[in-house]
């Protein structure tokens, strides 16, 4: 295959600006999520708060939901019980047996009846006989009286029959209007000749409950719905589930005047039963109720409200906590802006101090420097002169040669005084390390001569280019072999080792003594410190800032066989490569 023209080859250095890449993504993308986390947090919070009052009003509405279904309950079973003991007490009374047996006369009876009615408010009394067929009735006079009509087939009839009280909740056969009919046989000696029924009429009560907040309803085990607040809701199914054509006996509903009513059921929270909404489902259910079991007589009573009130209180909630987290977040921002500005003057001022002061240190090491080579000069141009006038030429020879190194050491700290000012404009280049390697050793072959240091350079490649240009390369090595010879100036035996190599597009330079070490790894790069008794502590720092501002890294240890270890790292540049 043949390689396109104008696109560069796949190199690791490109895979590993990648890998950088994808890495600053990743921390910049955990970075906004964890602030996202933590807005959401704050947000949360301030719902939970917000929501706890409307919470106690809920639970307060759901509390008072609860005691009115209480007061329904208590209200109709206090209805029922005014008249339970009625049945029993008219039994006892001998005319009705007179009704039975005839000796009072049809006209009489109803008359009797009639009064009867009147004297304790019920809806209407009426005689079955044996068979079951009533021979009188308080509703003689109207057409649709009871006289003739047989109701063996009902309950309460069977159940008077039988020695018991008899109670049940139908609809008139003949009148179709619902009620409560409650019976007691009629003794006659050991014998139960027939029955007096009594019929309640619970309509009053319903109107009472129409007057409540909430919609009530009764359904017994069926499910039928016989006592709502809601007319249209009488006399229906609540759900599905039940045969509706059971036997006439056991209901009171006609078939043709059941229907359902649909209200589906989604789940249960504690005593609160939600139902299913026609367009959101079991999401927004629009009814809710709570229910009381009427064990007596196998009924069950439900308060049905609307959900409305939960929807519009989670709306203000939402709403209030929106407006809060607003404000938290603007006064936050305003507060911030504030710290920043003054968090800003401070570090100014600071900045400004850390300049000062390091100007006055600077300046104090700059005397302390400058103050013994220049009396050592004063003196020495003072003893040249009178060597001169003796004509001691030679003396006076050494004397101009030892001001020379004085000057020449004056003019060295001077270069790494400027240098350090303008390291941050030392420009990147491309500049062979062997060779400059080569050409500051040289620089320092005599006075590795002169005290005896054995030295050891290696490179396994004649030629070897880094992005940094030849005068940063020059201060670099300048740097870390002046400091590796003054740390060694005590030891007997003095070895220095200088290694460049290059292995898979990197290269790695190697500076070691064999001195006492670096007393301090941390602060070994800082401006001003220094573990020399006459060093200007700038050193360490101009190689650092060469080093990494032409994109390499230098890193300090003490060798386990004892000495100071310094490592450079730069990428290797390559015919072709940006500098």
């Amino acid at each position: 295959m043949h390689r396109r023209e104008g696109l560069p080859a796949p190199t690791d250095e490109n895979l590993l600006k990648s890998i950088g890449w994808g890495n600053g993504m990743f921390a910049k993308i955990q970075s906004a999520a964890k602030g996202r986390l933590f807005q959401s947090l704050i947000f949360v919070c301030i719902v939970s708060l917000i929501s706890l009052p409307f919470y106690a009003e809920l639970k307060n509405k759901i509390a008072s939901s609860r005691i009115q279904l209480d007061m329904y309950k208590s209200s109709l079973e206090i209805e029922i019980s005014r008249y339970k003991f009625l049945p029993f007490v008219l039994s006892q009374n001998e005319k009705f047996l007179d009704i039975l047996s005839g000796r009072m006369t049809p006209l009489d009876s109803g008359y009797f009846l009639q009064r009867t009615k009147y004297a304790t408010n019920v809806s209407t009394i009426y005689v079955l006989d044996r068979a079951g067929t009533a021979v009188a009735a308080s509703n003689w006079y109207r057409p649709d009286n009871y006289l003739g009509m047989n109701f063996s087939h009902r309950p309460y009839f069977q159940d008077a029959m039988a020695g018991r009280l008899g109670q049940f909740y139908g609809m008139g056969l003949k009148t179709m209007t619902p009620g409560f009919y409650l019976a007691y046989g009629l003794r006659s000696g050991e014998d139960i000749a027939g029955a007096v029924v009594i019929e309640i009429n619970l309509a009053d009560l319903e109107e009472v409950w129409r007057a409540g907040p909430d919609e009530i309803l009764v359904h017994d085990v069926n499910d039928n719905i016989f006592l709502s607040s809601n007319k249209d809701w009488k006399y229906k199914l609540l759900r599905r589930g039940n045969d509706v054509t059971a036997d006439r006996e056991g209901r009171y509903l006609e078939e043709e005047a059941i229907s359902l009513l649909s209200m589906p059921r989604c789940y249960r929270v504690g005593d609160l039963t939600f139902y299913r909404d026609d367009d959101w489902g079991c999401v927004f259910p629009t009814l809710m109720s709570t229910e009381e079991k009427i064990i007596e007589y196998s009924w069950t009573i439900l308060s049905l409200q609307s959900t409305r009130y939960f929807y519009t209180s989670a709306g203000l909630v939402f709403v209030i906590s929106i407006l809060l987290y607003l404000i938290l977040v603007f006064a936050y921002r305003i507060l911030k802006n504030r710290f920043s500005k003054r968090i800003q003057k401070l570090r100014n001022q600071l900045v400004e101090n850390s300049k000062l002061a390091a100007i006055g240190q600077m300046a104090t090491e700059v005397a302390h420097e400058f103050n013994q080579p220049l009396a050592a000069i004063y003196m020495l141009l003072d003893t040249t002169r009178l060597l001169l006038q003796k004509q001691r030429y030679p003396e006076a020879d050494e004397n101009l040669t030892l001001i020379s190194s004085h000057i020449e050491r004056l003019t060295q700290q001077m270069s790494q005084m400027k240098s350090f000012a303008s390291r941050h404009r030392v420009p990147q280049g491309d500049a062979d390390i062997v060779a400059v390697a080569n050409s500051s050793i040289k620089l320092f072959r005599v006075t590795l001569r002169k005290q005896d240091i054995k030295l050891t350079f290696r490179t396994n490649a004649p030629e070897i280019h880094v992005p940094c240009n030849e005068i940063g390369l020059e201060q670099i090595f300048s740097n870390l072999i002046s400091n590796a010879l003054e740390a060694m100036a005590h030891q007997k035996v003095r070895m220095l080792d200088i290694s460049i190599e290059r292995d898979a597009g990197n290269v790695r330079v190697t500076v070691r003594d064999n001195g006492p070490g670096i007393p301090d790894l941390a602060r070994i790069f800082d401006s001003f410190f220094s573990t020399k008794q006459r060093g200007t502590g700038l050193g360490l720092a101009i190689v650092n800032g060469i080093v990494e501002h032409s994109g390499g890294s230098i890193s300090a240890r003490n060798h386990p066989e004892r000495g100071a270890e310094f490592t450079l790292n730069w990428r290797e540049l390559r015919k072709g490569d940006p500098s």
